[in-house]
């Protein structure tokens, strides 16, 4: 990237990530869901990627992929759809959506807020076709700069990259950082010993809950009730098994110091 001093600090990407859900999707499920996604944002991705069981990868030129029916010709664990960034974006690629449904279980969708026009709407959109088809038991929604890498935190990992022209800034904030290593070992984990049926990561903008989580106790008190006791942000109830409950990001550090001394926030940095 050699022209940095177009984009801003203020090139965010909206995140949606989802670590356990209910559906039992192969990878022609997802293949189906992905498309559904495609749909909504209404241009084909460049490029698909695939990979197996032996974690060998390989990637296709979109209408080639689907030209040769890749997707059915083997018993894949991980799939991936990449959208390349135009000139006005400045993440490396301006829309990804990935589903691994085996070990790392989890899907992921990343959308840079310059590669769609009402990128809120566009994202809204896809969180409902997305829950209705995998039916989540815990997830999380984010909203970041791209030089903090909402790529990599999703996994537990970190990245640097330079904020702006002049280089003044490098990666993300230590707190993000830490956040973001501090759930590696978890997300690393065969998925029944991650305990996020029950378990949340941390406190985020969007998090996606199931009764599992929401008779969790705090202070005496159930989540679901401290939440509507205390006003903090609001719970609304998705489908049959999952609630959505939004914090203001305003509201998200001091929901986190309430909430860091239960025994079922997984990060408590």
């Amino acid at each position: 990237m050699n022209n940095l001093d177009q984009y801003t600090d203020a090139n965010t990407v909206h995140s949606l990530v989802f670590y356990e859900w209910t559906a039992g999707l192969d990878m022609v499920g997802v293949g189906d869901l992905f498309e559904r996604v495609v749909e909504l944002i209404g241009r084909q991705p460049d490029i698909a990627t695939v990979i197996d069981g032996q974690t060998h990868g390989k990637d296709y030129v979109y209408r080639n992929f689907v030209a040769r029916n890749v997707i059915s010709r083997k018993e894949w664990c991980e799939l991936g759809y990449l959208w390349k960034r135009g000139t006005d974006v400045l993440s490396d690629f301006s829309i990804d959506i990935g589903c691994s449904i085996k070990k790392f279980r989890h899907f992921a969708l990343h959308i840079d807020e310059a590669s769609v026009d009402n990128s809120n709407l566009a994202f809204s959109r896809i969180v409902d076709v997305v829950v209705r088809t995998l039916q989540p038991i815990y997830g999380i929604g984010y909203s970041m700069p791209y030089f903090w890498g909402p790529q990599a935190f999703a996994i537990g990992q970190t990245v640097s990259r330079h904020a702006t022209a002049d280089g003044s800034f490098h990666g993300a904030l230590e707190e993000i950082r830490r956040q973001s290593r501090a759930f590696s070992r978890t997300f690393l984990a065969d998925a029944p010993e991650r305990g996020l049926d029950v378990r949340l990561r941390d406190v985020f903008e969007l998090n996606f809950l199931s009764e599992g989580h929401l008779n969790q106790k705090i202070e005496g008190l159930m989540l679901g009730a401290f939440i509507e006791k205390y006003g903090v942000g609001t719970l609304d109830q998705l489908t049959p098994v999952m609630w959505r409950w939004r914090v203001p990001r305003s509201e998200v550090q001091n929901v986190r110091k309430a909430t860091k001394n239960a025994d079922f926030i997984v990060v408590k940095e």
